[in-house]
């Protein structure tokens, strides 16, 4: 089913890409001046001209004033009168023929140096060259290992020495593996041609950047380790921590937890309904706290401190700030106050300037979990509306919020988007959204052209004389 445009398309002189003509068997019996088709029988592209002078308008091939195509070097053609000649480059036959050889050393190589094409591209020369491989170099060694000369309170070393065989020169040369102080520990064998070479690591060791440890990190015996920057566990347990004793201890679990225990205790609520208030937790007789120690409030009110007074309501936190002792009329300072807002949410035209607090939502549009979470149904759209093309607003009393006039070939349908019916007050068509749509089945999509005033005006616009209630349209305000 093809797309209903019902007034003129404006492209801007944008590209029109990858579009086919209107295929048709045989010409239309009329046309408009400028439409164009293709006929498949006689594969030509036509336009349908104005009478010239004979008395008819009619279609016309579009065509140009080649002849003929003929065929040249390398090119043969099909059809060279047309309508569709075929253009072919004549098959190019070459024979290749390989072969397979394994120089060994001082053996030749034959290998394409340079190719010669002509000027539509076809090997003229074929240029190919000859390299001759090196004779054999070969050299064999043995690599016996001894012990090596080790300075008190050096690094130990292991020797690896290369002798030369074969059809070498017999020069003698040795390879020396180290060790580092504190770290790695090396060791050659003293019997030659043993081959062993021992790399372990010194009784103490000293690592200078870091250590990754894949598997359990177990520390025993007496000695100290010390760590110059901070230690990962990577989400690990820390096990078999000592008690602390230093203020710069680590602590184990049950230390803490003895530390702590009786701090931060939740006390109950708090009725704020006459001040001071139960318990008390200001003037003269306030209760002992310590740190911590919180109440939830159960009813609204007021408490007098020694330095202001604070306004509580229901589900407001108070904290302990520190220890408070008893009958110390303690000021508001020592204590802080989480305000848990239970008001009724307002309306407003920023976030800063919106009370926030507790509604309900039209369940027409909306959906709430058990949990609070508010989701705008997706077939319900509160800010959506549909609206027949008929001219009912012309009645007394109006009976829709549209009008219809049509004048210059032209039949334009205007929409009052600020009526009760639609968006009301305040309505802007600037920022209301439209789809034209048919108004039986199947409901295509048709295109027309729609303008918004800077009010609440809106106009659909037809090319031709278009009847009542035969499109609608889909309003969206955003």
């Amino acid at each position: 089913m093809a797309i209903n445009f019902l007034n003129t398309v404006d492209l801007n002189k944008n590209q029109l890409n990858q579009a086919v003509i209107q295929n048709v068997a045989s010409d239309p019996a009329s046309g408009v001046v400028g439409q164009i088709i293709f006929n498949t029988t006689t594969d030509s592209l036509k336009q349908y001209v104005a009478d010239t002078g004979g008395g008819t308008a009619g279609w016309e091939s579009i065509g140009g004033d080649i002849q003929k195509v003929d065929g040249g070097t390398y090119i043969t053609v099909t059809d060279p009168n047309g309508p569709i000649p075929i253009v072919n480059h004549d098959a190019t036959t070459r024979t290749n023929t390989p072969t397979a050889s394994s120089p060994g050393y001082g053996g030749d190589i034959v290998a394409i140096k340079a190719i010669g094409t002509n000027a539509t591209g076809h090997v003229t020369s074929v240029d190919t060259e000859t390299y001759t491989l090196p004779a054999d170099t070969n050299e064999t060694y043995t690599l016996p290992t001894t012990a090596g000369v080790v300075a008190p309170g050096a690094p130990t070393t292991g020797i690896i020495s290369l002798t030369a065989g074969g059809t070498g020169s017999g020069v003698k040369s040795t390879v020396t593996f180290t060790g580092t102080s504190g770290r790695i520990d090396v060791s050659g064998s003293a019997v030659a041609q043993a081959g062993a070479i021992t790399i372990d690591l010194t009784d103490d060791v000293t690592i200078v950047n870091d250590l990754t440890v894949g598997g359990e990190l177990v520390v025993s015996g007496t000695g100290t380790s010390s760590f110059a920057g901070p230690v990962s566990l990577t989400n690990s347990k820390l096990t078999n921590v000592a008690t602390g004793t230093a203020s710069t201890d680590g602590v184990n679990l049950g230390q803490v937890e003895l530390l702590v225990a009786g701090v931060g205790v939740f006390k109950g609520g708090y009725n704020a309904t006459n001040d001071p208030g139960v318990p008390v937790i200001s003037g003269g007789s306030n209760i002992a706290l310590d740190q911590g120690d919180y109440f939830v409030v159960t009813h609204d009110g007021d408490i007098t401190f020694s330095d202001t007074t604070v306004s509580v309501e229901v589900g407001d936190f108070i904290f302990a700030n520190a220890a408070i002792t008893a009958s110390s009329t303690p000021a508001s300072t020592q204590y802080t106050f989480v305000l848990a807002d239970a008001n009724v949410a307002g309306a407003g035209a920023t976030d800063g300037a919106t009370e926030k607090g507790v509604s309900g939502f039209d369940s027409a549009n909306f959906t709430v979990t058990a949990s609070g979470w508010v989701q705008l149904k997706s077939q319900a759209n509160a800010n959506g509306a549909k609206v027949t093309l008929d001219d009912g607003g012309s009645a007394t009393p109006a009976t829709s919020p549209c009008t219809r006039v049509e004048s210059g070939g032209l039949t334009t349908f205007t929409i009052d988007l600020a009526a009760s019916s639609l968006f009301g007050t305040g309505a802007l068509a600037e920022n209301v959204t439209v789809e034209v749509t048919q108004n039986v089945s199947p409901y295509q999509t048709v295109y027309a052209d729609v303008t918004r005033s800077g009010s609440a005006s809106m106009s659909v616009i037809f090319s031709g004389s278009v009847a009542v209630d035969i499109y609608r349209v889909l309003l969206t305000h955003v």
